[in-house]
């Protein structure tokens, strides 16, 4: 990547990124071409190339650049609590919140996610996974598992729970439609059935 885009003034940069985050979030990788995305930032193709060397490093880009905004977001979230229903609520909460705000870059980020171009795949998916097994540390790390029932196992409830919030987000990814309100209200929803079968019964 060309450091010369990063001496652009920073309104020319959110134009052409959120220019680029628009034609991807409505096309496949293979179908956004660079002219088009040239096209939508106010660019020459030229040019675009001349800040980002392909369409891979732009994506790539794009892909680090929409997860640090959505991290920085559950973060804001965060409050102190042990209960790691709780925790997941609140990193739930703070997606959906991420989703209203900024539809167009969640919708990329669900695109991203299940995109299958080899050419990126592979780079996405470890992310991914990398991404993942830290979350669950993390959530593991600061959830209290003494109010869990005995012989419970938290990293198959999680990957449970994340086969959950996956089913969902391929069913937005389908239809192209971002609901928070729904993943909201069955999430919540959820929570109390998992607190009432999980946890020991003084901490209903």
């Amino acid at each position: 990547m060309n450091g010369k885009f990063f001496a652009l003034p920073q309104e020319r940069q959110e134009q052409i990124i959120n220019a680029a985050y628009g034609v991807f979030s409505r096309n496949s990788y293979k179908n956004a071409s660079m002219s088009r995305l040239a096209d939508a930032g106010g660019v020459s193709k030229s040019l675009l190339f001349h800040y980002f060397l392909n369409k891979k490093e732009l994506y790539l880009y794009l892909w680090e650049h929409a997860c640090r905004l959505y991290r920085e977001k559950v973060r804001k979230g965060d409050t102190q609590t042990t209960d790691l229903f709780e925790i997941l609520c609140q990193r739930v909460l703070a997606g959906c919140v991420f989703m209203r705000e900024a539809p167009t870059i969640y919708l990329f980020i669900l695109r991203a996610f299940f995109e299958e171009n080899p050419e990126i795949r592979e780079e996405l998916q470890n992310h991914y996974k990398t991404s993942y097994l830290h979350g669950t540390e993390d959530i593991r790390g600061l959830a209290d598992m003494d109010l869990f029932r005995p012989g419970i196992d938290t990293r198959l409830l999680l990957e449970e729970i994340n086969g959950y919030l996956l089913s969902c987000y391929w069913k937005m990814f389908s239809t192209g439609e971002l609901n928070p309100d729904s993943l909201e209200k069955d999430f919540l929803k959820r929570v109390g059935q998992w607190k009432r079968v999980y946890l020991k019964e003084r901490n209903h």
